[in-house]
Order: C-alpha cells, then sequence, then structure tokens
C-alpha cells in the first residue's frame, strides 16, 4: 500500500464512486422499517452535505421516502456516536429545528421525544429473499455519487462472522495509522475516515465484508472522534469554544425566562414590550445559531470574533430587560 496517495476533493469522489458499504440496521429500525443516517455515512459522503440530505434510493430506481420520526435520545445516540457525544445534540437540532426548545429549555430533554429525519425502507423490504430471512438483515448502499450524496439501496442478509472481515479489518486499520500519522493538526472526523479508506485501497469498498460499526467494535481504533480531538490539542480554542458555549446556554435561559415568566411587566408596557419579544426571539434563534457553529471544525478566529459581539449585543438586551 502506497502513501503517495492526493486525498483532495476531486480525487475523493472519483475513489468513492461506485463503491460499497454495509449499515447494520437497529432494532428500533428494522423495526419502524427506516434508516436513521447518523453518522453512517461519514466516510462515503461529501462533507459539506448533511446526513439528513442525501439521496437514497431503491435498485428500481425509485427514491426512498424522507419522513420525520421521533424517538428518544437514548435510542438516537447510538446512530450518531461517531459525531462524539456533545455534538450528537446540536446535529438533532439542525436536522429539527423543534428540537430546539426541546433540548435548551429542559433540563432533563432526555425523558422527551426527539425529532429526525429517517428513510422509509419498507419498500426494500418487499423483496421475497427478504421475506423469507428475518436475521442478519444489514442495508447494502451503493455509493453513486459522493460528491452529490446519492445511493442505491438493498436489503440483504450479511454474516456476521465472514472469513474475509480480518484482512478487511487490517487494511482499514492501516489506512488509519497512515492517516494519524501524516496529519498533526486534523480537520474533521469525516475527513479523517474517508483518508483511512482512501489509503486503505479501493478494495475496501469493493467487497466490504462488515459495517463500519463492526469495524470500530474489533479494531483499537475505538474512538476516532476522540482521537481526532486529541490530536488537534488546541487549549486556547478549546476554552474559548467553552466559554461561548457557557455564556450562550445562560444567555438562552436568560430569554426563555423572560418570556415565559414576564406576564407583570408584559401588562405594564405592552407596545415595548412586543417590540422587545421579536428582539428576544430573533436573538435567541442566533444564539441557537452559535451553538451549532462553534462545532464547526472549521471555525476560524474571525468567526470567533463575529460570535463574541453576538453574545455583547445579547448581553446588551439583557440588560434592557432586567
Amino acid at each position: 500500500m502506497t502513501n503517495n496517495i492526493s486525498t483532495n476533493f476531486t480525487n475523493k469522489a472519483a475513489f468513492f464512486k461506485g463503491g460499497y458499504f454495509i449499515i447494520n440496521l437497529s432494532a428500533f429500525e428494522l423495526e419502524k422499517k427506516i434508516l436513521v443516517p447518523g453518522h453512517r455515512f461519514l466516510p462515503f459522503l461529501n462533507p459539506m452535505i448533511m446526513p439528513w440530505n442525501i439521496k437514497t434510493m431503491a435498485q428500481n430506481g425509485k427514491a426512498l421516502k424522507r419522513v420525520t420520526e421521533e424517538s428518544h435520545l437514548g435510542a438516537l445516540k447510538p446512530l450518531y456516536s461517531l459525531f462524539g457525544e456533545e455534538n450528537t445534540l446540536f446535529l438533532l437540532i439542525d436536522d429539527k429545528e423543534d428540537n430546539s426548545e426541546i433540548i435548551l429549555e429542559h433540563e432533563d430533554y432526555s425523558s422527551h421525544n426527539l425529532y429526525f429525519t429517517a428513510y422509509d425502507l419498507s419498500p426494500l423490504f418487499e423483496a421475497e429473499d427478504v421475506k423469507k430471512k428475518s436475521s442478519n438483515l444489514a442495508l447494502i448502499l451503493r455509493i453513486d455519487s459522493w460528491k452529490k450524496g446519492t445511493y442505491t439501496a438493498a436489503i440483504k442478509a450479511v454474516e456476521r462472522n465472514n472469513a474475509n472481515a480480518g484482512e478487511w479489518v487490517s487494511r482499514l486499520e492501516k489506512g488509519f495509522t497512515t492517516v494519524l500519522s501524516k496529519k498533526r493538526k486534523l480537520l474533521m472526523v469525516s475527513e479523517v475516515m474517508s483518508d483511512a479508506f482512501m489509503y486503505g485501497g479501493k478494495v475496501l469498498l469493493e467487497n466490504p465484508s462488515i459495517s463500519l460499526e463492526d469495524f470500530f467494535e474489533m479494531s483499537e481504533i475505538s474512538s476516532i472522534a476522540d482521537t481526532i480531538l486529541e490530536q488537534q490539542g488546541d487549549s486556547v480554542l478549546t476554552e474559548k469554544k467553552n466559554f461561548i458555549r457557557e455564556k450562550t446556554l445562560s444567555l438562552i435561559k436568560k430569554f426563555t425566562s423572560w418570556l415565559e415568566n414576564n406576564d407583570e411587566d408584559k401588562r405594564m408596557n405592552p407596545g415595548t414590550v412586543r417590540i422587545l419579544e421579536r428582539q428576544i426571539l430573533m436573538t435567541k434563534k442566533t444564539l441557537i445559531a452559535v451553538l451549532e457553529e462553534i462545532h464547526n471544525p472549521l471555525l476560524t478566529e474571525e468567526m470567533i470574533d463575529t460570535i463574541m459581539q453576538i453574545i455583547t449585543e445579547s448581553e446588551n438586551l439583557i440588560s434592557k430587560i432586567e
């Protein structure tokens, strides 16, 4: 395996085109006959496209319908874990805006159902060979376009103890080892993972033996998100992000409290209050966007300066209503 590989955007699009990968459907997904994209598309998808915006088709060329489902966080966490636990919440907010109030305004949000985008797999379960098999079912996807995020899917029974799994794991481990040794300042989880496949070679996509989830269970490379964060090692940036996160959450809670509890002030100054309500709602929405933005791995100093200005303006508004 050579290390002289160009992992730029164009080469990745060509490398992944026509390749295959496996997704293990959870019991939750099998019961509902849906696919929750979550982190399972990370290496196989242009990082500029969010997982809930992919286009997946059946083998007859008909697109699988995009649907909105809901479930508690415990059922969803395993499907987002490679993003990192903290990022899961903000991805769910980015996917469905209705989640913002549930997550940001309830201390015990884990007891509430959250909304998410899923894909209706019921047409795939109509195939006769699938109907006859009830165990070891997995989703097999062909990458039609890594750049555009388009795939062709089928449900098949897979052999969990595939004899070729060891070689497949070994090749992908070598790919990860190469990436982690070559790049000291790593950017995105998806970039590291897609680079690892390129260094591992096209054979990883020709006849995949196991899913990526199985790989992480079998491999010593068990927490790629944490590994990347350790590699980044920018303590100053981490400190700034933590400060922004704490300030932003505090401001959101104060605005929410005012909107819900200051009935006496609203009766005394109805005209002023209506203006303030509009300002507060707009500011609150902006602050929610800030929480999403600080998880952007390409966050720059200029973007941080802009965020700090937003926080200062929000604090001034808090002073006005207090």
